[in-house]
């Protein structure tokens, strides 16, 4: 088995460890680093780099403080979902760091299911709600922001929110709630990390056919696959390009068959 080391403080190795044991690499935590210097979800520290830059900074300081070969980093990212922007949605990237040939492998998995959320509140009855609608207290919340004088985090204890929210109505009329959205104390994201650690494996084990270097995948995608009644060029992927991080081997393949009229603009508009 080779070493991956994985920096993380939040607990995040246990949801990557077994998919990628299949493939030969044992999960080692790295903690000797804070990873909130990098950002902060509650914005105590922002973030100054794309969750890619970010993501990969990660994995190279695993390596580097581990002293291995291969690294781990991982980042999230929380907004509106990219259809309708109606949604909350979740953003798990993976970085995978091989030190000593200078590339890096990425995964990453998105999806709605997520408790993500922040208001203001004006009454207990208010915060119940929230904190229902978050998955309370299976799901950690967050009292206050950075900079309040009150400012609490990870919150899991029903009895401690409800103080706590008491505690500050008493002195001002509302109180902002927002979710914990650190991968220890929110289910729903880990099932996420768990996706993107299953693709990671998957495209780790598929090696380049020049160099035989690991990660070889797909890294853009071309539409314009033929609608099967009148040919005319569909949203569907027509074609892959693949390309291998270490050595740069790229090729392109092209998938055979037609697209269904029911996406075709033409057949269908």
């Amino acid at each position: 088995m080779q070493t991956l080391a994985f920096l993380t403080k939040h607990d995040k190795a246990p949801l990557v460890a077994d998919c990628l044991a299949d493939i030969g690499f044992a999960v080692k935590t790295v903690d000797s680093f804070d990873t909130d210097r990098l950002g902060t979800f509650s914005r105590e520290v922002a973030r100054t780099g794309s969750a890619h830059e970010t993501a990969l900074t990660k994995a190279r300081l695993a390596a580097q403080l581990a002293g291995t070969r291969y690294g781990l980093g991982s980042e999230g990212s929380f907004g509106r979902d990219p259809y309708l922007r109606m949604l909350p949605w979740d953003s798990e990237l993976l970085c995978w760091w091989d030190a000593e040939q200078g590339y890096a492998v990425y995964a990453s998995q998105g999806g709605s299911d997520t408790n993500y959320a922040q208001r203001w509140v004006t009454s207990l009855e208010d915060a119940r709600a929230f904190a229902s609608k978050a998955g309370f207290p299976e799901h950690a919340l967050i009292i206050g922001q950075s900079g309040d004088g009150v400012f609490c985090k990870g919150l899991r204890d029903p009895a401690q929110f409800e103080q706590i929210v008491l505690a500050i109505l008493h002195t001002q009329d509302r109180v902002w709630l927002e979710t914990d959205m650190r991968a220890h104390l929110n289910p729903s994201r880990q099932a996420l990390i768990k996706r993107a650690a299953n693709q990671l494996a998957m495209r780790l084990a598929i090696n380049c056919p020049a160099c035989q270097a690991a990660g070889y995948s797909v890294q853009q995608l071309q539409p314009g696959l033929a609608c099967l009644d009148c040919a005319h060029p569909t949203a569907q992927t027509l074609s892959e390009l693949w390309l291998c991080g270490a050595c740069g081997h790229a090729e392109t393949r092209y998938r055979t068959g037609f697209a269904e009229p029911g996406h075709c603009p033409q057949c269908n508009p």
